[in-house]
């Protein structure tokens, strides 16, 4: 954190300690306290620039916008260095959903302080959330800017991550993202983008282990909390996966080898479901106990009952399947109606799998193309991102 002294304003010893206090208090997410304590200052020094600054700062990470955007003007009118001041606008109205203004804000902040490595990064930001091609390549510039600025500030290379992700390079994004981490180790939001890619990529996994370490590092994280519930559902249905794959695979092959007797078919489904038992089990045991009880706390909810349903469907169509002494026989068409829900269900979670495969290497392609048709004109940024 910057300290208060360099954020402008006539400091005082009692707001200077305000400052500190108040500091300590945001760092342990105890917001509400440090708005208290900023408060009471400000009742007697109105016109404390520094002050205003944080106080529009726990405002905006309390998603109160207006207030926040209250406080940073009236500091603005205070403050003759004001670089730092218009980065916190920018990053009030992007908060507050307002990509276009925050980029106004950002652009400003920069052509007072060209050397900031926070305003090219919120420029940054900012463009990104704008979204077209042409602003994400300006954007990227931005990015490179605050990373030879800052190199040694994890959020550069996080900034970095997020526009590797926009243009589909997924493995840079993994070694960004892994830079972040190697400076600060409990850095959350790379510990968090991590673990979104997992999630991105169906490594569940490693992505339900990523969003226990972003609790562990912010247990107050909100969006985590949720990845957190949502892919520990997944685990589950990874398990479905592979016992109904197993299911039809067996159906498949046995009605091609039409020769071969129930003791085989009988044999080889026997010998499928422990192998995938004890891989459940074991890939269980590998999970932190926080998703362990995840799991143990998810068996009542709806889609995980509906999961084990159709598991214990595609486990019994199986089994069926090895009784039958051929496809065409009684056991054989039993087989195939037990199976067929399950296969219907496995079929449209791989048709969504290669999709959100497919994505980040269409995106990839997009900017291929685009960067090499823009290398063929002058990229140009305008005074006014708005335009």
């Amino acid at each position: 954190m910057v300290s208060p002294r360099s954020r402008g304003g006539d400091v005082t010893d009692v707001g200077f300690a305000a400052q500190q206090r108040a500091g300590a208090l945001m760092d342990l997410g105890r917001h509400d306290e440090a708005v208290t304590v900023l408060r009471g200052v400000l009742a007697g020094q109105p016109q404390h620039a520094g002050v205003l600054f944080m106080l529009a700062r726990c405002h905006r990470v309390l998603g109160q916008y207006a207030e926040a955007m209250r406080l940073i003007d009236q500091a603005l009118g205070f403050s003759v260095t004001q670089e730092h001041l218009l980065v916190e606008k920018a990053r009030i109205l992007l908060a507050a959903d307002q990509p276009a203004y925050a980029a106004s804000a950002a652009h400003a902040a920069l052509e007072r302080s060209p050397g900031s490595w926070e305003a090219h990064t919120l420029l940054a930001e900012t463009l990104l959330a704008l979204g077209n091609p042409t602003r994400v390549v300006v954007a990227r510039r931005h990015a490179d800017n605050a990373l030879e600025l800052a190199p040694q500030v994890p959020t550069a290379h996080l900034l970095d991550a997020l526009l590797h992700i926009r243009m589909g390079r997924l493995r840079a994004a993994r070694a960004a993202c892994g830079r972040a981490l190697a400076l600060d180790p409990s850095f959350e939001p790379a510990l968090h983008q991590l673990a979104l890619l997992d999630a991105g990529q169906d490594r569940t996994g490693r992505a339900a282990r990523g969003f226990t370490a972003t609790l562990a590092a912010d247990p107050q994280d909100g969006p985590a909390a949720v990845r957190h519930a949502v892919t520990a559902a997944a685990l589950w249905w990874r398990l479905f996966d592979a016992v109904t794959l197993a299911a039809v695979a067996h159906w498949a092959l046995f009605a091609l080898l039409t020769d071969v007797g129930r003791p085989v078919r009988l044999g080889t489904a026997l010998l499928v479901l422990p192998v995938l038992a004890a891989a459940a089990l074991l890939n269980r045991r590998r999970q932190p106990a926080a998703l362990r009880w995840q799991l143990r706390r998810q068996l009542g909810s709806r889609t995980v009952v509906v999961c084990l349903a159709l598991t214990v469907l595609a486990a019994a169509g199986l089994l069926v399947n090895g009784l039958a002494t051929a496809t065409e026989s009684p056991a054989g068409a039993v087989a195939g109606l037990l199976l067929g829900p399950a296969g219907l269900v496995l079929v449209v979670r791989l048709v969504r799998q290669l999709g959100r495969r497919a994505g980040p290497a269409l995106r990839w392609l997009g900017y291929q193309v685009w960067t090499r048709l823009a290398a063929r004109t002058t990229l140009t940024v305008a005074a006014d991102p708005r335009r």
